[in-house]
């Protein structure tokens, strides 16, 4: 049975912490103990605002709930899961500026040297993996789907020039209100998951996940590479289900990055697992170095 992810009722209570977060080192070369693995993971993905919850404001009971080695907060309760039982939740990171790299979707990873011979063919790569992986997460959820565009390449402009390549898939499932896409009048109105991936640069994994030689795929200001997904209101379909079906079939060194929304934390996904930013603790209660939770 596939695994898919579930904000666990342990969730709600990083959810009903508005205000408690905090900044941290914008190194990314170092992994920072008192931090949580997601931290560390979008700081060396190029998310420099990111930031964690303090554990200082759980409560002794909030504490158990969230467990003591709570780097991944998670369920699992296999397919049949459904993202509508996430409890719902307060703003936990307040007054994020939309250009903020921590409010936007990111799709980032180091993708191993023999890849690709250079960033034109580990970019194709990339789009091509992505791709794939939001088709079969689709079809493994059984919707209906269709490929708008595959590997497109767009010439849009991201301040330094660079081109990035685009893919959007269609649901099409009008019991869920996701409408064929030749029944609208724009595309905004359909159900999509689309991906956009810029070149990577040439370089090596963080140390604390090998340190071998990468594609790194990274955000970098406006300049991000990307997994989305559109659904316009009142329709019914499980975003939280297609999040944790595409990321478990991305391959293990890309990472999705999703920012927080009314019903959910903000959180790293990595084959289909959520890492969410809350300071790790060991079981006697301290913080304490994490560096290999996953």
């Amino acid at each position: 049975m596939k695994r898919y992810i579930e904000i666990a009722a342990s969730a709600a209570v990083v959810l009903s912490l508005a205000g408690c977060a905090t900044t941290g080192s914008s190194d990314p070369a170092t992994y920072e103990p008192a931090k949580s693995r997601a931290y560390n993971l979008a700081q060396a993905g190029g998310i420099t605002e990111a930031r964690d919850t303090e554990r200082k404001h759980l409560s002794e009971n909030e504490l158990y709930k969230v467990a003591s080695n709570a780097d991944i907060l998670m369920w699992d309760r296999g397919a049949n899961w459904s993202g509508g039982e996430a409890l719902g939740a307060s703003l936990l990171f307040a007054a994020l500026e939309p250009t903020s790299n921590f409010a936007k979707d990111s799709l980032f990873g180091w993708m191993p040297s023999s890849m690709a011979t250079d960033a034109v063919q580990a970019r194709a790569k990339m789009s091509e993996v992505t791709t794939s992986a939001m088709k079969k997460a689709l079809g493994s959820l059984d919707y209906t789907y269709e490929a708008t565009l595959e590997n497109y390449d767009q010439k849009a402009v991201f301040g330094g020039g660079s081109a990035f390549l685009f893919s959007q898939i269609t649901i099409i499932d009008q019991d869920k209100g996701c409408p064929a896409p030749d029944s609208v009048d724009h595309y905004s109105k359909t159900c999509y998951v689309s991906s956009q991936i810029i070149e990577p640069s040439q370089g090596f994994e963080p140390a604390f996940l090998g340190g071998s030689q990468a594609w790194s795929f990274k955000t970098d200001g406006v300049k991000a590479s990307s997994v989305k997904l559109n659904f316009p209101a009142g329709v019914t379909v499980d975003r939280v289900s297609i999040i944790g079906a595409i990321s478990e079939n991305l391959p293990d060194w890309a990472y999705m990055f999703t920012p927080q929304t009314d019903d959910t934390p903000p959180m790293v996904v990595n084959k289909g697992k959520p890492l969410y930013f809350v300071e790790p603790v060991s079981n006697d209660g301290k913080n304490s170095p994490n560096t290999q939770s996953d």
